[in-house]
């Protein structure tokens, strides 16, 4: 009987490598496909021209890198929250932490009157989701909530946030915080 768990959990476990070996292969040919198509086309065997230095390398290989990378930590915070929570639907969004980024770029882009880098707006959307999990964390262990309720006030936070970072978007006339409306909505 453990002889055939053992086996059972070998086979697994190399249907698990091979699924990983598959998924970064398309990941690469998906990459690479990226890295050539845009408004001027760029195959590999091009990559070594002068145009394609400032196309492919300067401008598309590190939005490329970002987004694997960004792509990839999103997934390890979603596992860690699944994990934390045993439940396979907990993510960031559900506990309000995205929500409380998105009100920290709000209020960045209202306080910086229209003059906003692109690196401020990043650094305040940090500063928020982890003020808002530090206040996730203040009553887990103040309050001792079980996964459930903390999953509950999680909610309420995002739902107050998102209704206070609408609110503000509406009732502002800068022209940039409109435009936020966007990307908050996943527009680019």
């Amino acid at each position: 009987m453990n002889d055939h768990l053992i086996s059972l959990q070998k086979k697994q476990h190399r249907s698990d490598i091979r699924l990983i070996i598959v998924l970064m292969i398309f990941l690469a040919i998906v990459s690479v496909i990226g890295l050539s198509v845009g408004e001027i086309q760029l195959w590999p065997s091009q990559w070594n021209s002068e145009s394609a230095q400032l196309f492919v390398w300067q401008i598309r290989f590190p939005r490329t890198l970002s987004v694997i990378v960004i792509g990839a930590a999103l997934a390890v915070t979603g596992a860690i929250m699944q994990a934390l929570f045993e439940n396979p639907l907990a993510e960031p969004g559900l506990l309000g932490v995205s929500n409380g980024a998105g009100v920290a770029v709000v209020l960045t882009v209202l306080l910086s009157s229209g003059v906003t880098h692109y690196w401020l707006l990043s650094v305040s959307a940090i500063i928020g989701a982890l003020l808002f999990t530090s206040i996730l964390l203040y009553f887990a262990r103040r309050k001792n909530l079980n996964n459930s309720s903390l999953l509950l006030v999680g909610v309420a936070l995002g739902v107050i946030s998102g209704a206070c970072m609408t609110w503000m978007v509406y009732m502002s006339s800068n022209l940039d915080l409109r435009q936020l409306l966007y990307w908050d909505d996943g527009e680019f």
